[in-house]
């Protein structure tokens, strides 16, 4: 092996990454570059404004039912740096390097207001040119329509064309009809009766025929969509990942593909028979009267004008929407994911806080869109009946002069009236086709991303006939994509031989990881080559070289699967046999073979149901089988005991042997033996920026013998490390203070009570939940959460009840003006204009309460769904660690159903109110006019009422079958992409994107088997209810033609009479057709009322009136007869009866071998979870005792895989005490080895860590996270393998430091750890196997006794140590 490290410059030829390293994501990732300042259009962004802090201790807004005054301070706007186009005005905000705007530059903009946006357009149009909106083409959202979808299509356009030709050839032929009646000639009456049922009949074939076929080809479209926006997503390039959020690419696959799929189906079908209906009825019109036609016309330029401003604002503003619906989806995955972490340190208010931030931006951005939607749609309606008052008194004339009879008069009034119905019907859909527009633009810019590096095995790039194996870095420069301010190499040069086995060691952050990372090539080199048996890596097929690689990572990722699953995913071609011999060599298989299904037993999410050192030992199982020729391990058994280790390492020296090994290890006993070892030295932040200081590079190499002859660096770590080993013990006695017991009896000796009884509880809770409430019930309890806009929804209400009189008085002025154009000439002229202001009216009438209706209603509903966003996300941060533990309540799901269940409310719980008011008011108003004018007729013809009362109650429950069915694999799905996405790393080195996508697919089976059942559900039932109608309509013709040869009625009554009974029934239609969403709602409401109603046992967020406060924490505790089993495992028995008692001020180890339940301890002390039998005490109280926020105050945790949030270096030090002092911080940080690190940064404090702690090592991650812990000032601190990602000489200074603290504040210290060099001088060293205590005592006491400890003690060390 050779190293080079000369100090030369960086090169710039042969530099790849400017030319194929992808851009980022979002909107701007496919558009031109833009300049560092970011323009944001004036006004608009006003939605963009964030509530007021909210102190920790008080309720939300939402809680307290009251709106944010909008003049409160605000916070940066992290997610708004998305420009939203076509503007005219910008503002210039200052945007850091973190993302965020600038909060006075925000404020200030925000001030100018929305409507100046549009008073400014005409000055500045000459001055700046538009971007274009960002949308994509109508004809783009059906890219995904396949051969036969598109014969669907053809044939669903057809019928859906007949069926709109339908009503406008009924007008002319009742134009003909009126005629006939006014002469006294009621022949045809019966015969066109008889011509009504038939064209229902064929409505019902062509109506239901075009809904099903579009809701079948939509349906598949949508799974065809899902599937490629995923599958593009898990293609692009690791530094793709580095500057999203996985949580806002879950979010997107989730809610922006929901809003696109919504137009393909059911509502396209719609959208073609209605303008087939405005076709067919103008060109009956024109045929009959093209002067009356065109001075109807006339105000369609308007409308035309109108409803293009409302498309143009309706997608800008679902855009933005869209992107901070995708920010508060982020929020919510990155918290639930991590939600032991937000628990321990109290943070389930603060998150919160910062989720209803999000939440409120939205929210405002829905409340602006409902005022333009109701100007827009009033104004319409308006303008309309306007113009039907101009139709008429013009049309007077026309009878004056002879041009046309009345019944001709009446043929285009109402061919040309239902055009407009039509019309009017259809403007929602377009709504929907914008808002659809808008969120497929973000979903195209990421399937139409060609990433820098393609991973497919179609992908041209050279394989490799025999791979050696030799590896060799020349001349290597590289900086991360997202911290160019940070670079990490430069001439960089390493040469790995075949079948050598490389070590590389050195402090944490030096770069070892890194070299890593471009072996995996997970990114590309700024200069230099990486060199695959003198082959450079970017000429290889990515697909082939990452299937010779095996990888094993420090924080190993699985899938929420079976273990044989998560096994066999590396190499789909293995056997079973092969997978249990794999899982023998890493030291898993008697683990596996004792859980309770063995290997079909599922791992949770991201592997929760096990202990770190199993899941460690399946990654190591998984890289095995994946029988690779070169074999990268980065920390591979730092999670396991040493008596695993040296196993393990044995099973691995077996599995290396022929391999080229690339090892990274901080245990240096573990690499020993290595052919080569390389000390990494990290870039010093104080050197000059161009000398080899600056840079990782590789100080020295050689065989552990060389370096230790060279009296260097690594001798000084191997020192180092031995002196650990060698260090006194504490002259405490252990024997006074602590006392363990190591009784207990085997699990199959046990009958548990209290396992049978929580199964019981647990089966009751189930058919609790299974009882769901109904419509009915639902509505009542939104109304509840609606309270706060009482006023609003009642206004809304009302103002629907007043527009549900607009059609019922158009039918009684409609009969009343065709009367009077049969009446003579100089009658006529005097009262047709009283008619014709009469219609004036209405139209005024029309706008003020569509105005008011759509932006009350909207108001509330946009209120309600953020209310419900806010109090269920609170409500799922409230459930215990249980909960989450639980299949389907993975963080993915649970932020798939958070982003859609509240918008399916939002549906029919918001402006539905407002339709369905309306046509029930509209169908009783008809009814009621219908009964007056001619109480024979309006019986006879309600008549058909039942039949449409039942057909839709069969629709409905039909629909609340299907959707909860969908809904429950739809959960699934969510959980997929969200742990796929997250895990982009492991799904790219093991080739796992089409295997994700797969299991993606067989999640989307249930819903699309569903989905296809319910398109053939909602096409017979809304044909049937077509049908109906056109019923009606015969029946009233036939039965009012008998009543005028009787002479019970004359003409006009009967028209009258059916026209009021036609009204309603058509609005009872338009409540009907939304039978679909409202099953959905009342799916979602019950999802959302039943967490809401869940009150944890274990309430993370307990009032402070409840349990016992403890002012002052000494530090002592007890276990007593503990016995203990996972909620989601209860026939698993992890502790069997453990006595453990502890004082104050001691130092407790827990040693152990990998799940015996050390870490059952610590979370059973943070109160996780509850025992099953027995006590948790501290202080003399059971634990369950007291107030648990002010418990986990007393308590300090550092976790084996650290977490850390999105967010800054400050902020996530102080998660715990947000109100601490910076002095605290800069002690809390030097004493956890890492404020020098830290002030080595661009923005020191105030540098993001990235997704997880993305954009840190994972020894820097615990530093912080040991900092975070420090700087509350514990009585207790919990370290579970709080040094295991540290090299020893960190681990030296850090464990120093911890000394000292724990001295100085006298804290209990209860250590959970695998390196005994870091618990030989605790108090007392307690020994677990399979959930007992075999042994306790001082360091010395247990090495004298000869026991499990002492036989680990030397495994370690060596005998005698």
């Amino acid at each position: 092996m050779d190293v080079h490290n000369q100090s030369r410059g960086r090169s710039p030829a042969g530099s790849r990454a400017g030319s194929r390293r992808g851009s980022a994501l979002s909107v701007e990732s496919i558009r031109p570059r833009r300049p560092s300042r970011q323009l944001v259009p004036s006004g608009f962004l006003d939605v963009g404004t964030f509530a007021p802090l909210v102190p920790a201790n008080s309720p939300s807004p939402y809680e307290q039912g009251l709106e944010t005054p909008r003049n409160s301070a605000q916070a940066p706007y992290d997610a708004a740096q998305e420009v939203v186009p076509d503007q005219k005005e910008h503002v210039e905000l200052d945007v850091d390097k973190a993302g965020a705007v600038d909060d006075d530059a925000f404020s200030a903009h925000t001030k100018k207001g929305f409507l100046r946006r549009f008073r400014n357009k005409k000055r500045k149009a000459k001055k700046d040119k538009p971007e274009k909106a960002p949308a994509v083409s109508f004809r783009t959202l059906w890219r995904y329509a396949s051969t036969k979808d598109k014969i669907r299509i053809a044939i669903g356009s057809v019928f859906a064309v007949v069926n709109g030709a339908v009503l406008p050839a009924f007008c002319y032929l009742f134009g003909k009809l009126l005629d006939d009646l006014a002469t006294g000639d009621s022949s045809m009456v019966a015969t066109m009766a008889m011509w009504m049922a038939i064209v229902g009949g064929l409505t019902w074939l062509m109506a239901g025929g075009s809904i099903c076929l579009f809701a079948i080809s939509g349906e598949r479209q949508a799974r065809q969509m899902r599937r490629t926006f995923f599958a593009s997503i898990l293609r692009q390039e690791t530094a793709f990942f580095d500057d999203h959020k996985p949580g806002e690419l879950t979010s997107r696959v989730s809610s922006d593909v929901q809003i696109v799929t919504a137009v393909l189906g059911s509502k396209m079908a719609q959208l073609i028979q209605h303008l087939s209906s405005v076709v067919f009825s103008y060109v009956f019109a024109f045929v009959q009267s093209w002067r009356l036609s065109l001075i109807m016309l006339a105000v369609m330029p308007i409308i035309v004008i109108v409803g293009a401003f409302m498309a143009k604002f309706v997608t800008e503003s679902t855009t933005v929407a869209q992107e901070v619906y995708a920010a508060a989806g982020a929020v919510a995955q990155e918290v639930l994911s991590s939600i032991r972490t937000v628990h321990a340190f109290n943070g389930t208010k603060r998150e919160s806080e910062r989720y209803n931030k999000r939440v409120l931006d939205a929210e405002k951005i829905g409340i602006k869109k409902g005022i333009f939607l109701g100007l827009s749609q009033g104004a319409i309606n308006g303008l309309l009946f306007c113009s039907y008052a101009v139709a008429f008194y013009y049309g007077s004339y026309l009878i004056e002069w002879g041009f046309r009879s009345g019944g001709e008069i009446v043929s285009v009034f109402l061919s040309l009236l239902i055009g407009a119905f039509e019309l009017g019907a259809s403007a929602p859909i377009f709504t929907a086709i914008t808002e659809a527009q808008g969120a497929a633009y973000n979903i195209f810019a990421i399937v139409d991303r060609e990433p820098a590096m393609d991973s497919r095995p179609e992908a041209p790039g050279a394989k490799l006939d025999q791979l050696r194996g030799h590896i060799e870095f020349r001349n290597v420069a590289f900086t991360y994509p997202s911290r160019k301010e940070l670079p990490i190499f430069n001439d960089f040069n390493l040469e790995i031989k075949p079948g050598q086995t490389v070590a590389l060691v050195g402090p944490s952050g030096s770069g070892k990881s890194s070299v890593v990372s471009l072996i995996e090539r997970f990114y590309d080199l700024d200069s230099g080559m990486v060199l695959i048996d003198g082959v450079p890596l970017t000429d290889l097929n990515l697909h082939w070289w990452r299937t010779q690689v095996g990888i094993v990572t420090q924080e190993p990722t699985l899938f929420s699967a079976t273990v044989m699953e998560n096994i066999l995913c590396a190499n789909e071609n293995a056997t079973e046999e092969d997978v249990i011999q794999a899982c023998k060599d890493a030291y898993i298989y008697d683990v596996i073979s004792n859980l309770p299904d063995k290997f079909n037993t599922q791992v949770g999410e991201a592997g929760s149901q096990l202990s770190g050192g199993q899941k460690q030992r399946i990654a190591i199982a998984r890289a095995i089988i994946k029988n690779p020729k070169i074999l990268l391990l980065d920390e591979a058994t730092s999670a396991l005991d040493r008596g695993s280790e040296v196993v393990v390492q044995e099973a691995l020296q077996n599995v290396m042997r022929g391999r080229t090994v690339l090892t990274i290890a901080h245990r240096l006993v573990t690499i020993m033996d290595a052919d080569n070892i390389c000390f990494i030295q990290p870039r010093d932040p104080t050197a000059p920026p161009n000398s080899p200081e600056a840079f990782s590079r590789v100080l020295e190499h050689g065989t552990h013998d060389e370096l230790m002859s060279l009296e260097g660096e690594y001798k000084q770590m191997v020192l180092t490390q031995s002196q650990a080993a060698q260090a006194p013990a504490s002259p405490t006695s252990p024997t006074k203070d602590a006392t363990f017991s190591a009784s207990g009896a085997d699990f199959s000796d046990i009958v548990e009570d209290s396992v049978d009884a929580n199964l019981l509880e647990e089966k009751e809770k189930q058919k609790e939940e299974d009882e769901e409430m109904t419509a009915l019930q639902l509505l009542k309890r939104t109304a509840k959460y609606n309270k706060p806009e009482v006023v609003w929804v009642i206004l809304g209400t009302l103002a629907s009840a007043i527009a549900g009189m607009v059609y019922p008085l158009y039918a009684v002025f409609f009969s009343e003006i065709v009367n009077v154009f049969y009446k003579p000439i100089p009658e006529m002229r005097d009262e047709v204009w009283k008619w014709c202001l009469l219609f004036t009216g209405l139209g005024c009438m029309s706008l003020l309460t569509y105005l008011v209706k759509i932006y009350s209603l909207n108001r509330a509903g946009e209120k309600l769904t953020a209310r419900l966003r806010v109090l269920l996300f609170r409500a799922l941060l409230r459930q215990d660690i249980g909960f989450f533990d639980m299949p389907g309540n993975e963080s993915g799901a649970l932020c798939a159903r958070l982003a859609s269940d509240t918008t399916e409310i939002q549906h029919v719980f918001g402006g539905a109110i407002g339709t369905n008011v309306q046509a029930f008011v509209n169908l009783i108003a008809g009814m009621i006019i219908g009964f007056v004018v001619c109480w024979q007729l309006a019986l006879v013809t309600c008549a058909v009422v039942p039949a449409l009362v039942g057909a839709g109650i069969l629709n409905t429950k039909f629909m609340f079958g299907l959707e909860k069915k969908s809904g429950q694999s739809n959960d699934k799905a969510g959980q997929v992409a969200n742990e796929s996405i997250s895990g982009n790393r492991i799904v790219h080195a093991f080739n796992l994107q089409q295997h994700s996508v797969d299991r993606y697919n067989g999640c989307l089976e249930g819903p699309a088997k569903a989905a296809f059942t319910k398109s053939l559900v909602e096409g017979f039932f809304f044909g049937f209810s077509q049908f109906v109608i056109f019923g009606a309509f015969a029946l009233s013709y036939w039965y009012g033609g008998q009543l005028v040869e009787d002479g019970v009625v004359d003409f006009t009554g009967v028209i009258k009479c059916s026209m009021a009974l036609l009204m309603g029934a058509m609005g009872a239609g338009e409540a009907y057709s939304m039978a679909g969403d409202q099953a959905g709602a009342v799916t979602a409401a019950n999802r959302i009322y039943r967490l809401l109603d869940t009150v944890p046992k274990i309430d993370a967020e307990m009032p402070d009136d409840v349990g016992v406060h403890l002012d002052n924490v000494t530090g002592f505790g007890s276990f007593k007869d503990v016995k203990f089993n996972y909620p989601s495992r209860p026939d698993v028995r992890i502790l069997k009866q453990l006595n453990l008692d502890f004082a104050a001020g001691q130092r407790i180890a827990i040693l152990g071998s990998t799940g015996c339940g050390k870490s059952t301890i610590i979370s059973l002390l943070m109160r996780y979870y509850d025992p099953r039998a027995g006590e948790v005490c501290a202080e003399g109280h059971n634990i369950n005792q007291l107030n648990l926020p002010n418990w986990r105050t007393h308590c300090g945790i550092v976790q084996q895989e650290p977490i850390l949030f999105d967010d800054t270096v400050r902020g996530n030090i102080k998660y715990g005490r947000p109100d601490a002092p910076d002095e605290e911080m800069y002690i809390a940080a030097k004493r956890a080895n890492i404020h020098d690190l830290i002030m080595s940064l661009p923005l020191q404090y105030d540098t993001n860590v990235g997704a997880k702690g993305s954009q840190l090592s994972g020894g820097q991650k615990q530093r912080v996270a040991i900092a975070r812990s420090i700087i509350l000032k514990p009585s207790i601190l919990l370290l579970d393998e709080a040094t295991s990602a540290l090299d020893n000489v960190s681990e030296k200074e850090v464990q120093a430091a911890l000394d000292e603290i724990i001295e100085t504040d006298k804290m209990t210290v209860l250590t959970v750890a695998h390196r005994l060099s870091t618990i030989r001088n605790c108090d007392t060293i307690v020994v677990m196997d399979q959930g007992k205590i075999l042994e306790a005592g001082s360091h010395e006491e247990l090495y004298e006794l000869g026991g499990d400890y002492r036989r680990r003690y030397d495994q370690y060390y060596g005998p005698g140590r």
